[in-house]
């Protein structure tokens, strides 16, 4: 088939099980109604709209699905199709979230002492069955590389998702626990609000914990027990869980540590701290369900890291730019509220109380919170990306995690800096012309001066950063339209990557026959490369790569 008669039958097929699927949801949500009840209903609109979505959806996903898979076996090529497997993993991907769902909404119920709910029922019984027809279908099928890319696309969302709700149940099940303990041991209350221990927050963490456990261990631990290598991979265990356990576990230390700044700054005004506290019982469950990711995820990205032999640079560099930028962004919103603080007790006839007033306390706990977790996470990753710089030299210079960083931060401090001075020059000029300029002024525009400030501090040293990158060949080439690469062997695609990245343009990978040509080149031989190129003036380039070198070509 061409591409266009596949979208029409595939697209129609997906559409047309949809549509049947539902319709089987809910006669056999009437059924089960008609079984369960004492007194036999009637026949009602919902089971009319089923009947017809079956009667129509049902024929036209039969001939649509049937004729796809003659050709299929017609043409083994048809089974590597793009528009197959995205057909293939839309349906098994949708299944999944609706049996998800379905099975989390029933345990609820069951916990609960509810009736079950006969849609629910409907929907986990008949999408389990869509989706254990799909899947085998899938497994009988050779998987072609579009095929696998769409499967990993399947796989590692499916175990977002999952393991959001999994530890999102943990976090809400410790959390009552501890609530209750709290409110035990302080004799504040016997049993935790909203009907005690066994309350709705309690059964929904179970439900939770129980449904995301267990589809995430089995996308998890068995279908994808073996994708080493995948890319998509690294970047689930990279940039969604590692990098997720970091942001819940300090988002729970700083809400510990605001908590108790904040009651350090208020004296006696702030309520009893048992009542003040109690907050800290919601933070501690995702500071444990934080580390318990990082320490999990950790291990596993140690072992996959030997076994892949330093080809996780990518992720890794990603990881450590985007763990610079919270810490530099926590620190940088702190500090413009501190000199906000210090000013607004500095300036004369101001009537803010750092003890005791609730606005100025709730600011500066805040900005010492940012200060306490931003800094020192700044401090610990920075480092440690300029030392992969000097080592890596103009490669890692110019790659794309670190141009982003930069040209990041550079653009959020210039344009707060710039809009902040142009706030506070405003509100001076009017002032100035009315004849009326006060210190009113300066303690009114306290806050825009502390984005001036910490603007100010900040943009010298990145845009000395970014002047020391260009200076070392970390700019991407400019001028250039297009590369391709002529290479084989198993490094091809990491050298084309590589090549991305530090050029900044598109580069077009072209497999050579001979895959004995090695491919493969070291931070120095890549620098070397990249200054061959820049002193190439065609807009152009083809590479080749053979025999542990590239040679460059210009043409037009």
């Amino acid at each position: 088939m061409n591409t266009t008669k596949r979208l029409y039958f595939y697209g129609v097929s997906f559409v047309t099980l949809v549509v049947a699927a539902n319709g089987v949801v809910f006669l056999v949500q009437f059924l089960i109604e008609q079984v369960t009840q004492s007194a036999i209903a009637g026949w009602d609109n919902q089971a009319s709209l089923g009947l017809s979505m079956v009667i129509v959806g049902a024929p036209l996903w039969v001939l649509h699905w049937h004729y796809t898979q003659r050709q299929a076996a017609k043409q083994p090529d048809e089974t590597a199709s793009t528009l197959r497997k995205l057909y293939l993993y839309g349906v098994l991907f949708t299944a999944s979230l609706v049996v998800f769902i379905a099975v989390h909404s029933l345990l609820f119920q069951v916990m609960g002492g509810d009736d079950l709910s006969a849609y629910f029922v409907g929907q986990a019984l008949i999408w389990g069955a869509v989706w254990g027809y799909h899947w085998s279908v899938e497994r009988q099928e050779q998987a072609a590389m579009s095929g696998l890319t769409l499967k990993r696309w399947y796989l590692y969302g499916t175990s977002v998702y999952t393991l959001i709700v999994l530890f999102g149940g943990a976090a809400g099940v410790f959390t009552v626990l501890f609530q209750w303990a709290y409110d035990g041991l302080l004799d504040t209350r016997v049993v935790v609000s909203g009907g005690g221990v066994w309350n709705s927050t309690m059964q929904d963490g179970i439900a939770s914990l129980v449904t995301g456990g267990v589809w995430w261990s089995f996308h998890w631990f068995y279908l994808a027990r073996d994708d080493v290598e995948s890319t998509l991979r690294q970047v689930y265990l990279n940039l969604f869980a590692f990098l997720g356990g970091a942001i819940t576990a300090l988002a729970a230390i700083g809400t510990v540590l605001y908590t108790v700044i904040r009651w350090l700054l208020g004296g006696t005004e702030l309520p009893a701290a048992d009542d003040h506290f109690r907050a800290v019982t919601g933070a501690v469950p995702f500071l444990f369900a934080g580390i318990v990711l990082l320490i999990y995820h950790w291990q596993v990205l140690q072992d996959e890291s030997r076994l892949l032999a330093g080809r996780l640079a990518g992720a890794k560099r990603s990881f450590g730019y985007i763990m610079s930028a919270i810490g530099l962004g926590a620190a940088a919103v702190g500090v413009p509220l501190i000199v906000g603080a210090v000013l607004g007790q500095l300036l004369p006839e101001s009537s803010d109380s750092i003890v005791g007033a609730e606005p100025v306390r709730d600011q500066l706990a805040f900005a010492l919170t940012a200060i306490i977790i931003g800094a020192p996470l700044w401090y610990w990753y920075w480092p440690r990306m300029q030392r992969t710089v000097r080592e890596g030299g103009a490669a890692e210079r110019g790659a794309l995690a670190r141009r982003v960083y930069i040209y990041g931060v550079l653009g959020v401090l210039a344009l707060a800096g710039i809009g902040s001075l142009i706030g506070f020059l405003t509100g001076l000029f009017n002032d100035l012309l009315r004849g009326d300029l006060t210190v009113d002024f300066l303690r009114n525009g306290r806050w825009l001066l502390g984005i001036i400030v910490g603007s100010g501090a900040l943009l010298p040293y990145h845009w000395q950063v970014l002047r020391e990158d260009q200076r070392e060949g970390g700019e991407p080439v400019s001028g250039l339209k297009s590369v391709t690469l002529l290479a084989g062997g198993e490094d091809a695609n990491e050298l084309a990557k590589r090549l991305k990245e530090a050029l900044g343009v598109r580069v077009r990978l072209m497999r050579a026959v001979d895959e004995s040509g090695a491919s493969e080149l070291s931070n120095e031989q890549l620098e070397a490369l990249l200054q061959e190129i820049g002193s190439v003036t065609a807009e152009r380039l083809l590479l080749v790569a053979s025999e542990g070198e590239v040679k460059v070509y210009g043409y037009r």
